[in-house]
């Protein structure tokens, strides 16, 4: 069982490698680096110059530093793919009569063979934002899930691991309120990038600093919402800390962790609206939201299980 364990791991962390590599063939425009699914400029691996391009391909879309970024993305997301479907194999071998660990890791397994098939949807819409949008929240689903699944059969091989904790009631709801909020906030944001890449095609001499003014509503709502979910991070963690009796270590240092997270994000945003938009902190700012996230499941797993041990 504990193989499971190791592959769930596995899995997650190459999850959030796939989501930092995501991050960075958006801002490096590399989206359509390979104009083509599932190879790259008709070949297998992307060409290395020019006179390796196919004749029906126009040599002019060949970028190869771009071309090279998307395929690694693309490879990752395959070797993803197969690491998620042996932790779904372990799950029916070993926890086939535990649903908590079994539909999860199952469920991973099917969003991540959309994912794969959505790849190549969102190339062939040449980077339409909803398609982009869907991409990047199944992504995070996709990486929930194996969390999830992770600290479930910690909890199975460790069932008193919560035993002598005393947590507020409601704190799976408003923990769970928060993971649906940040799901939400991560779509609006890919929404946002969207938005800024058309205003700087159709206003390329007005300076970074006013993009975001002209995206309309969508950032306006992501401002308000990336407010309300620091506030409400720092309201449920506080009410957790100051209420619960026996926490365990865990708890404490994802609570302040989330917090933590919490205030960079806001500072993210700030220099983003300040100084304009760089692209690395862009990057950071969609991973720093992906580690909110696996936080948030933390929490909620221990959470489940202190229900459990009552």
């Amino acid at each position: 069982m504990k193989i499971f364990r190791q592959f769930a791991f596995i899995s997650t962390i190459a999850t959030y490698i796939v989501i930092f590599a995501g991050g960075l063939v958006r801002v490096s425009g590399a989206g359509l680096g390979c104009p083509d699914w599932p190879k790259c400029f008709g070949r297998w691996f992307p060409p290395t110059n020019i006179s390796q391009l196919p004749p029906n391909i126009d040599p002019s879309l060949f970028n190869i530093t771009l071309a090279w970024i998307e395929y690694v993305n693309r490879l990752a997301g395959v070797i993803l793919g197969f690491l998620i479907l042996i932790t779904a194999f372990l799950a029916i071998k070993y926890y086939r009569k535990e649903m908590r660990i079994l539909i999860p890791s199952l469920l991973a397994a099917i969003l991540v063979a959309f994912q794969g098939w959505q790849g190549g949807q969102v190339v062939e819409s040449e980077l339409a934002s909803h398609i982009v949008s869907i991409h990047m929240g199944v992504a995070f689903l996709i990486v929930s899930l194996l969390i999830y699944v992770t600290q479930q059969a910690y909890y199975y091989e460790y069932p008193d691991e919560e035993k002598k904790s005393d947590y507020p009631n409601k704190s799976s709801f408003w923990i769970g309120l928060l993971w649906l909020l940040t799901i939400v906030q991560i779509v609006l944001g890919t929404e946002v990038r969207s938005g800024l890449e058309l205003i700087e095609k159709e206003f390329p001499l007005l300076p970074e600093t006013s993009w975001l003014g002209k995206v309309g509503l969508v950032s306006h709502i992501h401002t308000f919402l990336g407010i309300v979910i620091v506030i409400g991070t720092f309201q449920v963690g506080s009410r957790i800390l100051r209420l619960s009796k026996g926490a365990s270590d865990m708890v404490k240092q994802v609570i302040w962790g989330m917090m933590t997270l919490g205030l960079v994000q806001v500072l993210i945003g700030a220099v983003l609206v300040v100084i304009g938009l760089p692209d690395i902190m862009e990057i950071f700012h969609l991973w720093v939201a992906s580690l909110y996230v696996g936080a948030i499941l933390v929490l909620f797993s221990a959470f489940r299980q202190y229900g459990r041990a009552k």
